[in-house]
């Protein structure tokens, strides 16, 4: 099993993804992924059809266990970029008897982050969007768990599937996650 992991968002495993993930390599060989979709690639057509696929498909309960699983069956502590829903499901499980897996969780504009106390038991850096609900409200709170970026650009500025992508913002917070990472 790699240490390494990226834990998508609701689009999952797609051809623009693959160079994010290649330039992951920069920072340490051999990342995996693990998405909502048992590494099945899908197209869709907006953020909509994702969302509600990834409802129908997997669920957030279903996503949570998937990375809780992941985590079970760790050898030794993992690092973990994980964006989005990826965040979402990974956060609780931070504060749990599982968070001795996790050397270091990087967690990218997780939304349910400011609105779910947790208080993680490994290291942590988290890169939100500003405009996120909560945010800005529990920025202090937040960033006493690790280090902290906010961000201007709207939800999914770093996916280029996204309706917010940024390539300006994506290219500034992956330099950021890099130097989390390393």
């Amino acid at each position: 099993m790699s240490r390494h992991w990226l834990i998508t968002d609701i689009w999952g495993q797609h051809a623009t993804l693959d160079p994010f993930i290649e330039r992951l390599g920069a920072v340490a060989p051999h990342w995996q992924v693990l998405d909502p979709y048992s590494t099945q690639r899908f197209l869709f057509e907006d953020e909509a059809q994702a969302y509600d696929y990834f409802l129908r498909r997997c669920s957030k309960a279903t996503y949570q266990k998937k990375v809780e699983a992941l985590l079970e069956q760790a050898e030794e502590p993992l690092t973990l970029l994980a964006c989005s829903a990826g965040a979402n499901a990974l956060w609780p499980l931070l504060s749990g008897p599982l968070a001795h897996k996790v050397r270091k969780a990087v967690l990218v504009y997780g939304s349910a982050l400011p609105a779910e106390p947790v208080r993680p038991q490994c290291e942590v850096a988290m890169l939100l969007c500003a405009s996120d609900p909560g945010v800005q409200a529990q920025q202090a709170t937040l960033g006493q768990y690790g280090p902290l970026q906010t961000v201007k650009a709207d939800h999914g500025f770093l996916n280029p599937r996204a309706p917010g992508y940024d390539a300006r913002a994506a290219a500034e917070a992956e330099a950021w996650l890099h130097q989390q990472l390393a």
